[in-house]
């Protein structure tokens, strides 16, 4: 499953703490949530036998990749 957005996606010092648990970039932290989100989603694929990746798309915004392994 492929989920992108148009927003400004990650930046680079972003990108590599984004499934961390509670982590919430520095434009997002006067902004509701708690930084659990992609940590849950990263938990869920890893629980499933699959992983989730995170990058920005050539045209511009998040693209996130979430493999679940077949059963």
């Amino acid at each position: 499953l492929t989920v992108r957005d148009h927003g400004p996606g990650f930046t680079g010092e972003d990108l590599p703490r984004v499934f961390d648990r509670f982590y919430r970039a520095r434009s997002a932290r006067g902004l509701p949530g708690s930084g659990l989100g992609l940590a849950i989603v990263r938990q869920v694929a890893e629980a499933h036998g699959g992983s989730v990746a995170a990058g920005n798309a050539e045209s511009g915004g998040a693209e996130l990749h979430l493999r679940v392994a077949r059963s």
